[in-house]
């Protein structure tokens, strides 16, 4: 397929130096595309799989969203950072996005806490400002190939050839086994902050903190597994839940995982713990029927997703950050499985229920943050089938 023509931002000539810009640069995509900023927070290259968020707030809540790993995200609302960050509302230890394109970046007033640019300067995370993100996104709309490098831009002919170039050698999204990367390596616990309700196991697949703060308020102690765990080891561990986490990367690539989650599904219609699997996780326990899933032609990332949850016909706002959908497949009704949720926008799946009640899972993020809240009812059903 022929390249998109590029939207080009201001040529370097045209874009004034600043004592806190530390040099021009560029984003190159594999299929020709350029466009030019001003790079912030660290003046150093990056690469990654290009995607975008319609998310207006929570800038904290993405960078260290394990979800986000191994992409570069676009965001479209044309300002970010204009509010100090408390580091409390950060996901995991680590920014995890490879590098961030906005259009404006704001340096918000002294004050508690720690803005969007320290923030990314601390990890030695780049940010490429002065880019017409809407135009960015419309093109990856229109089927642009989202491999995409950032570098510096030294304004030498050669450099915009040779960046796309890169663009198009840099490994694959689907290729990379992300979840290594971001869930922990060893057993940890969670206590719980409110009345103690009952203990859940929960495998880790790039858990984010929002998630095990929403099961401990509800009274759960946690059990965190790494995402290598076997069946024997998820079972030898007392629960009234267990949680099958989100995380990043392609499903279909997970075939350990799959089998475990596929004799963990059998346990839980045997009398074993009920499961509740959230975005990866819903993902596995699909894979496990031996439904299919695929790549998104557009990801799912921000928090203006309408859910229709099929039974009731209510609709809630969700929040969303996934690549990947589950097919209507045939082999999820032969499992036991109806569809209890769909997108509004796309019609996708968004949720599955089984038949005894006992595993339930969906594709959005009912704890929210960054988002709307609405989904959060979907933790409250699941421990009605689990802990009394």
């Amino acid at each position: 397929m022929q390249a998109l023509s590029s939207h080009i931002v201001p040529a370097p000539s045209a874009i004034k130096r600043s004592a806190s810009f530390a040099s021009l640069g560029l984003l190159a995509m594999e299929g020709g595309a350029v466009h030019r900023g001003r790079l912030r927070a660290a003046a150093r290259p990056a690469e990654g799989d290009l995607i975008f968020t319609t998310a207006a707030t929570g800038w904290g809540e993405i960078v260290t969203d394990p979800s986000y790993a191994g992409q570069v995200v676009v965001l479209t609302h044309p300002m970010a950072g204009n509010y100090r960050i408390a580091r409390g509302e950060l996901e995991s230890a680590a920014v995890h996005v490879r590098a961030l394109v906005v259009t404006r970046l704001v340096t918000p007033p002294p004050g508690p806490g720690v803005s969007l640019e320290e923030l990314l300067a601390e990890a030695g995370v780049p940010v490429l400002e002065g880019v017409d993100t809407r135009a960015l996104t419309l093109q990856l709309r229109l089927g642009a190939a989202r491999r995409a490098v950032i570098v510096p831009d030294d304004g030498a002919r050669s450099t915009e050839a040779d960046a796309v170039a890169a663009a198009g050698a840099i490994r694959s999204w689907e290729s990379v086994d992300h979840v290594a990367a971001v869930a922990t390596h060893r057993r940890y616990d969670v206590a719980p902050t409110a009345g103690p309700r009952g203990r859940a196991v929960l495998v880790d697949y790039g858990v984010k903190r929002s998630l095990l703060r929403a099961l401990t308020d509800r009274g759960l102690a946690i059990t965190v597994l790494p995402p290598d765990a076997t069946a024997a080891d998820i079972r030898s561990h007392p629960a009234d839940l267990l949680v099958l986490s989100p995380g990043p990367g392609d499903p279909s690539r997970m075939a350990p995982q799959i089998g475990v989650v596929a004799e963990l599904a059998q346990a839980a219609l045997a009398g074993g713990p009920p499961i509740l699997g959230i975005c990866l996780g819903h993902q596995l326990l699909a894979l496990a029927t031996g439904a299919g899933t695929r790549r998104l032609a557009v990801g799912h990332h921000g928090g203006n997703h309408a859910v229709l949850e099929s039974v009731t016909g209510r609709v809630d706002i969700g929040a969303h950050n996934h690549e990947v959908e589950v097919g209507d497949d045939p082999a999820l009704a032969a499992a036991g499985y109806r569809v209890s949720h769909r997108d509004l926008n796309d019609g996708t799946v968004e949720g599955l229920v089984h038949r005894s009640g006992r595993i339930v899972s969906v594709q959005f993020h009912p704890e929210g943050a960054p988002g709307p809240i609405d989904g959060e009812r979907v933790l409250d059903i699941a421990l009605q089938r689990g802990p009394a």
